[in-house]
């Protein structure tokens, strides 16, 4: 190989090393509308070009439109064209592209964005489909379009907050079924247009639009479902009121219980009075008679009318001093009056002990 050659060959690739770095350094940028790609006739819409370097000059343009071009300086990385006053013609795909004062070189251009102008044609119908075909946890909406299947025709879906369609088809029929997931991620308001697929991509207006609720599914693994809260709502409920009944149930036990005490011990503290003042009117009776020294003591007889008075010591024999006798209360009251009567105030030693074996 001769020198010419091997100097075009490295010449050659010194070039492309050269373009493959100005790429590098200028990556593709992104364009976007605002506030939405779909806008009403008549209505002003901003589409905004970014890019990864500042100090750029920017450019936008329209496809089937040589002429249309518009350029602009920015010291941000991002770059805005206004566009007022829309009007059906002004429908169609933008792109965008910048260089910087380093390169001179434009940039590769943006992804198309497709700019629909609505109000040229007449409005579709959505509605909410049944779809037997539909997978479990999805629903399906129908755009129908008055299209007689002889022109291309693309039908967007369109959610209120979101500035870019949702779901994009095309077709040449005049049905267009649209799959959502029944979850919170999905969950809006809806609406359908359709417009052309060629230039000049004349729109029709909005259709009704349709509120999407979620159902049963969730958006993530493990949260509940509608109908699992409401199961758990009313199953704590339940419980709830099971523990207030538990509870009134036990308080009613324990004052029935507490009446039922107090009761036997109001009974208990009648008998022990009653039992009481028979036992002090007896005493009294027995202090103020003179009883035989064959009695015993004052305490012995205290004892003797207490066993007598009491429930459940009459039928027991007592021993006191020497003697023994079963004594009652009725032969404490019968007896003693009539042997105190018999006997004298003073009476003789001897003749005490002849009362004592009378006895």
């Amino acid at each position: 190989m001769s020198a010419e050659s091997l100097w075009l060959l490295c010449l050659g690739l010194c070039l492309g090393l050269a373009d493959q770095g100005e790429n590098e350094k200028l990556p593709r940028p992104s364009l976007c509308a605002w506030p939405s790609s779909v806008v009403e006739l008549g209505s002003s819409v901003t589409l905004q070009c970014r890019a990864g370097f500042q100090n750029a000059t920017f450019m936008l343009g329209k496809l089937h439109d040589p002429g249309f071009k518009q350029e602009q300086s920015s010291a941000e990385t991002k770059a805005e064209f206004p566009l007022a006053s829309l009007q059906p013609e002004d429908a169609g795909g933008y792109f965008c592209a910048y260089k910087t004062a380093a390169t001179g070189q434009w940039s590769e251009q943006s992804q198309r964005l497709q700019l629909v102008v609505t109000g040229s044609w007449p409005a579709p119908s959505l509605s909410v489909s049944a779809d037997p075909e539909a997978a479990p946890g999805h629903r399906t909406l129908r755009c129908l379009t008055p299209n007689n299947g002889s022109e291309c025709l693309i039908t967007a879906l369109l959610r209120t907050g979101t500035p870019d369609p949702v779901q994009v088809k095309e077709g040449r029929e005049n049905q267009t079924d649209f799959t959502l997931r029944e979850s919170s991620e999905d969950r809006g308001s809806y609406s359908c247009v359709y417009y052309q697929c060629d230039w000049p991509h004349l729109g029709s207006s909005r259709s009704s639009r349709l509120e999407m609720q979620a159902t049963d599914e969730t958006d993530g693994p493990g949260a509940p479902s509608t109908k699992t809260d409401l199961r758990s709502i009313l199953a704590a409920t339940f419980s709830c009121l099971a523990i207030v009944l538990l509870l009134i149930c036990v308080f009613l036990v324990d004052g029935w219980t507490r009446q039922d005490a107090s009761g036997g011990d109001s009974s208990k503290r009648s008998s022990h009075s009653k039992c009481d003042k028979q036992e002090t009117s007896d005493f009294a009776h027995l202090e103020n008679s003179p009883v035989p020294k064959a009695w015993g003591t004052q305490q012995d007889r205290r004892r003797q009318v207490r066993q007598g008075l009491c429930p459940g010591s009459a039928s027991q024999p007592h021993r006191t001093h020497g003697w023994s006798a079963e004594v009652t209360h009725v032969e404490l009251n019968a007896d003693i009056p009539s042997e105190v009567a018999s006997v004298p105030a003073e009476v003789p030693p001897a003749s005490r002990e002849g009362a004592e074996l009378e006895v």
